[in-house]
């Protein structure tokens, strides 16, 4: 009898933490997924323009919170035309043959510092799947037109070659510093809103459409 009442008691602790995990979805209109890479002797920003994300957050219980995102590799995009058409070539993301990056994390864990946080996944990208760390912090809840909000800030820096892009990797200029540098710095900056939030401002932009209309 006893061993029944303690995994009840284990089974009702896994259920409530998962229950205090709410759910959300990016808020793409306050959200931004990019990317820095040193060119020669300049850092040069890019970004990805079309992407999906969910996650669950408990603040107290943050490693029961779960995240995935994935990223339309053709939708890079650095501000200059030609250089966003040789990413996408098969020199870089190849994105006929590997149109997704993805993120799934598997652990959530406390960083150093206050609404600090490490985020443990696999990353994929051209095809190719690795393990890598979000330095995350948590920014906050607040209200938007009666809707709940939540905000993330996370970072991490990955080796391209790991990942199979390896064109230019060691073409240097006179100086010797490398054409394209081999370390790429993710950033994310993510707003997130419950499902039915994220639907009720839908229709509410739909409404204020139909009257223009």
């Amino acid at each position: 009898m006893r061993k029944f009442f303690f995994a009840f008691a284990v089974f009702s602790l896994l259920v409530g933490s998962a229950v205090n995990a709410k759910e959300y979805v990016f808020d793409k209109a306050h959200s931004h997924v990019g990317f820095t890479v040193k060119h020669v002797l300049s850092m040069v920003p890019g970004e990805f323009k079309e992407y999906d994300g969910s996650f669950s957050f408990d603040e107290k219980k943050p490693e029961a919170s779960k995240v995935k995102v994935t990223i339309q590799a053709a939708s890079i995009n650095t501000n200059v035309d030609r250089r966003d058409a040789h990413l996408k070539s098969p020199d870089f993301f190849d994105v006929e043959k590997f149109p997704t990056l993805t993120f799934v994390s598997k652990k959530v864990s406390k960083g150093e510092g206050e609404n600090k946080y490490k985020v443990e996944g696999d990353l994929t990208i051209h095809g190719v799947t690795k393990a890598v760390t979000l330095d995350v912090e948590y920014l906050g809840t607040d209200t938007m037109m009666g809707m709940e909000t939540i905000g993330f800030s996370a970072t991490t820096t990955i080796d391209r070659r790991d990942f199979g892009l390896v064109w230019g990797e060691t073409m240097a200029s006179a100086a010797g510093n490398l054409i394209v540098a081999n370390k790429v710095t993710i950033n994310l900056e993510i707003t997130g809103m419950t499902k039915e939030a994220m639907e009720k401002m839908k229709k509410g932009a739909s409404k204020k459409d139909e009257k223009k209309d």
